[in-house]
């Protein structure tokens, strides 16, 4: 039984395109996304205080340099005065 031109050539092109699909993550990986429990968290650093800012809640929490709590309170709209 003889394979004739054809038959190789699409076989060679499956097997070109299944060797693109398995080697394209190792050229192009995708971006890790954290996906923890603080991955909506953002740190600040202004003067004497830390401050930690939680992106999904609007939660502020700050903390002096010595690390005590100073302050918790939440953003409700961003460039207004958030009542602290």
């Amino acid at each position: 039984m003889r394979i004739d031109f054809y038959t190789k050539t699409i076989l060679t092109f499956i097997a070109l395109f299944l060797a693109m699909l398995v080697l394209k993550p190792l050229f192009q990986p995708q971006p890790v996304m954290a996906a923890g429990d603080y991955a909506g968290v953002q740190f600040s650093y202004s003067g004497n205080s830390h401050a930690f800012f939680d992106t999904r809640s609007g939660d502020v929490w700050e903390y002096g340099d010595n690390g005590h709590f100073k302050q918790h309170y939440k953003v409700n709209e961003l460039g207004k005065d958030h009542q602290r």
